[in-house]
């Protein structure tokens, strides 16, 4: 590898106008400055592309296109890796933003020659860009494990941001590009696993990206069916493993059935919650009997209380302060 490689940048957008500043100069602000930045603007009909326009710098490049939505996201996000002149490809979605020193930091996971991916430390904002939380809270956790403990953790759940992402555009050709099936609104989780069974992860403890909550976001708006997709897809990537991976894996099909089942029931609990603390009765208890139905023993006892609440008509909140839960 060179010793500064380009970096080819993909920003898929769709009305950001709120966002999109924030985040072209997020990566005009990089301290590492061999980088090309890719927009491709999915029919915004907000004031998205006069913005972008202020922006006089050759580096960026902008391509709109008639919007294809997130059932298509692959063709858009292949349409600018199509464009992409560098040899590594970083993500950067429209509404999000990076640290200053983000790529100079990342850049150095490919002097292993085995790397196909890099992740880090993402800082979860609210739609100001005031940092909410950082995920994982606990990166210690993920830090010098190997590539099977880091493929099992993936393959557990997606702890991979995408504004976090760095990967060589050599892996993305040789699986195909970027991934998406008819029931996954999202590229990225597919994505990732078929990487994962070409060549090595690496994950830095370094804040890597902000991925911005705002209320327009499918994911925030859709979060059981995300979690549900993922679950699915998950189960049906293991399954199509070879025989010597799975092994290598150390893991069976019932125990990673297990382990999504008890994320959605989580994502169902959570609903559940909302539903009490906005006394949506009825709506509560139909999350906490979902959440009873996929959750594992604890979880059940978590839900029955839920639905004992929902009946009574009281908020559960109090008890869940108690219980050191984290907030809504």
């Amino acid at each position: 590898m060179k010793k500064k490689p380009l970096v080819s940048i993909i920003t898929p957008t769709y009305n950001h106008e709120k966002y999109i500043a924030k985040c072209i100069e997020s990566v005009i602000a990089q301290t590492y400055d061999n980088w090309e930045m890719i927009i491709i603007d999915d029919g915004s009909t907000d004031k998205t592309p006069d913005i972008i326009a202020k922006y006089d710098e050759d580096r960026i490049k902008y391509y709109r296109q008639k919007n294809k939505g997130i059932w298509k996201l692959n063709e858009t996000y292949n349409k600018a890796l199509k464009h992409a002149n560098g040899e590594l490809i970083a993500i950067l979605e429209g509404d999000d933003f990076w640290p200053h020193d983000k790529l100079e930091k990342q850049i150095t996971c490919f002097e292993r020659r085995d790397v196909v991916l890099t992740w880090g430390v993402v800082g979860i904002t609210n739609s100001n860009g005031n940092i909410i939380k950082f995920f994982p809270d606990n990166p210690e956790y993920l830090l010098n494990k190997s590539h099977v403990e880091l493929f099992k953790k993936v393959l557990h759940e997606n702890v991979i941001p995408a504004v976090t992402v760095m990967t060589t555009k050599d892996s993305l050709l040789k699986i195909g590009g970027f991934k998406q099936t008819d029931y996954t609104p999202f590229v990225d989780y597919p994505t990732w696993l078929n990487l994962g069974k070409i060549g090595n992860f690496c994950f830095s403890g370094e804040v890597l990206g902000y991925w911005r909550r705002h209320s327009t976001q499918i994911s925030q708006k859709k979060d059981i069916e995300l979690g549900l997709a993922g679950r699915r897809y998950a189960l049906e990537f293991y399954m199509n493993l070879p025989d010597n991976f799975k092994k290598s894996l150390n893991i069976n099909l019932k125990e990673l059935k297990k382990y999504h089942n008890n994320i959605i029931a989580g994502k169902y609990f959570h609903s559940g919650r909302q539903a009490l603390y906005y006394k949506n009765w009825e709506q509560a208890r139909k999350m906490f009997i979902k959440a009873l139905d996929y959750g594992d023993y604890p979880m059940k006892i978590k839900a029955l209380n839920g639905i004992l609440f929902s009946i009574l008509k009281l908020n559960i909140e109090w008890l869940n302060f108690i219980l050191k839960m984290p907030p809504l």
